[in-house]
């Protein structure tokens, strides 16, 4: 999707994860608030997620620059399932190989995030290699430990 699409739908996706009809979009669509290392303005962004082993593993394109603001190690706060937790972000923008690993992970529990990723799945839903391999280097990985209460089943 197009910068300037994020920019017309984010704000509606934002008000329906900050209200009591999130139930359709959180399943595996988050809310993630926090300051802007420059401005020092409060942000926020939605962003698509899957949950496992007490981590909700997220995935942007290095051109979509907000999680610059989540390098500094400092908590955010993320909106998941209607309640709002203060998390610290895990960034990996540059191993291609956990990345590698991990998008082939979430594009497999989140495939709808397959084609704005830019990777073809097999009719087995499997992520197609040779493209995950040709887009992980533009791709970042946001790990997210979630408050316990939010564990999800283990592993992928």
């Amino acid at each position: 999707m197009s910068k300037r699409l994020y920019r017309v739908i984010n704000p509606v996706v934002k008000k329906i994860l900050r209200s009591p009809l999130h139930g359709f979009l959180s399943q595996n669509t988050l809310l993630l608030e926090f300051t802007g290392r420059k401005s020092g303005r409060k942000l926020s962004t939605p962003v698509s997620y899957h949950s496992s082993d007490g981590i909700a593993h997220c995935f942007t394109r290095k051109s979509f620059v907000w999680w610059k603001n989540l390098n500094s190690g400092e908590p955010v706060y993320a909106t998941i399932k209607g309640t709002r937790h203060l998390v610290r972000p895990e960034v990996e923008a540059e191993n291609s190989d956990i990345k590698g690993e991990a998008l082939r992970h979430f594009l497999r529990a989140v495939p709808r995030d397959a084609p704005h990723s830019g990777v073809s799945l097999d009719t087995n839903g499997d992520p197609n290699v040779d493209d995950i391999q040709r887009v992980v280097s533009d791709m970042v990985y946001v790990r997210l430990p979630l408050p316990n209460s939010l564990h999800s089943s283990p592993s992928w």
